[in-house]
């Protein structure tokens, strides 16, 4: 893997330093958090600041902005929001050209980030850029922009590196950060007893089914209903088998309960589902089978090798929007990342009660088939890096101030 990094032999020489670092999302905010810690590490003597959320602030970056009111989906939900969007994006402009970081670090969140670039590149401020725009998925262009607006882009996935590369920028691949925490020590028995589920979840008969149905509180409206409906027709022909829920940060018991009393199953019920916390990992260990909304949790699933469906369902005019912009076939990271349907998806329309059950039996029904799409999604692990993604990605930062 080519690191430009590794040439920083002297980043702790550096005093003083200013970054400002902006992510919009929790993902983002988790990412950037693991480079403030390495950052602060490599400099003690750092001063980090700018937009993030409670993991940022925690890695002891101070905060203009959090994002606990940022993360939406979808256009629709972000044209609600613009005005403050834009408030906020001017505040963070006045920033960089008041006080000039030494170099602003962008993390994810392409809309909102793209003309801090822009703007920090005409100023005069190194700009590196890690878990770019997917230009490679839609909107090409981006990718041509953002070379000329980035010093370092930090690509996460070898064919993004390559494709900014082509794009005319300096990309690096530093590794997906997903490869350094999704993971777990425990087997799939010991997940269950820490789950506290029944000792017969470890029989044939009696599966483990996860319902990860989003991190969002729009994913839940639109898709956590048709995963009750599918929960209640498979327990016509498992009626032992266990349902477990891993909340999202930000997701509250409340709003999964109440989606449940909202059902309306024509005399079906919904079968007893375990809602935990903090145990996604586990959760994944666990389950025999997963139900997952498309999206990072996808790839966590597919670095633990867990079987899995991957389904997406939003509101009609996001959907027509993303329809008209995105060319891609494919819809989950597992599959982009292996250029081929290595896991099933239901998206949209397609996504259906009847649908969802008939291919969750399917699986579970068929152990060779659970068995061949985990072998697949092994080679999807290995595409990803290896470990230390954050720790290359604050050494590239330091690199471009010192090239600067």
């Amino acid at each position: 893997m080519k690191t430009t990094a590794k040439r920083s032999g002297a980043v702790t020489k550096f005093n003083s330093l200013k970054i400002m670092i902006v992510a919009g999302e929790p993902s983002g905010d988790l990412h950037a958090s693991h480079v403030a810690r390495r950052l602060t590490a490599l400099c003690p003597d750092i001063a980090l600041f700018g937009m993030g959320g409670d993991w940022m602030e925690k890695a002891s970056v101070s905060l203009d902005f959090h994002i606990r009111d940022s993360a939406v989906m979808g256009f629709a939900d972000v044209i609600t929001v613009l005005p403050m969007f834009l408030r906020k994006q001017a505040s963070l402009k006045r920033r960089i050209r008041e006080e000039r970081p030494d170099v602003l670090l962008l993390v994810d969140f392409a809309e909102f980030n793209m003309p801090l670039a822009k703007f920090a590149q005409k100023h005069g401020v190194p700009v590196v850029y890690y878990i770019p725009p997917k230009a490679w998925a839609w909107r090409a262009n981006r990718a041509r922009k953002l070379a000329k607006w980035a010093n370092v882009v930090a690509a996460i996935f070898p064919f993004e590196a390559e494709f900014y590369r082509n794009a005319g920028a300096n990309a690096e691949f530093v590794g997906h950060p997903l490869v350094d925490f999704a993971q777990t020590s425990l087997r799939t028995h010991a997940a269950r007893e820490h789950l506290e589920l029944s000792e017969t979840a470890d029989d044939e008969n009696t599966p483990v089914i996860g319902l990860m149905p989003g991190s969002r509180r729009s994913e839940i409206r639109h898709i956590l209903p048709v995963m009750l409906s599918t929960a209640a027709n498979i327990a016509q022909v498992y009626p032992n088998a266990q349902w477990v829920l891993p909340l999202a940060p930000g997701i509250s018991h409340e709003l999964i309960e109440k989606c449940k009393q909202e059902q309306n199953l024509s005399g079906k019920q919904v079968p007893p589902i375990k809602i935990v916390e903090d145990a996604t990992y586990p959760v994944m260990r666990a389950s025999t089978l997963l139900l997952v909304t498309s999206g990072t949790a996808t790839l966590e699933a597919a670095c633990i090798g867990t079987p899995m469906i991957i389904v997406f369902r939003t509101a009609s005019l996001n959907w027509h929007i993303i329809k008209a912009l995105t060319p891609l076939e494919r819809s989950g990271l597992p599959n982009l990342i292996a250029g081929r349907d290595i896991v099933p998806e239901l998206l949209q329309t397609e996504l259906t009660p009847t649908a969802l059950t008939e291919l969750s039996l399917d699986f579970l029904q068929n152990p060779q088939k659970r068995e061949t799409q985990r072998e697949a999604l092994q080679t999807v692990h290995a595409q990803l890096g290896t470990a230390g993604a954050a720790e290359r990605t604050a050494e590239l930062v330091l690199l471009t101030i010192r090239q600067a």
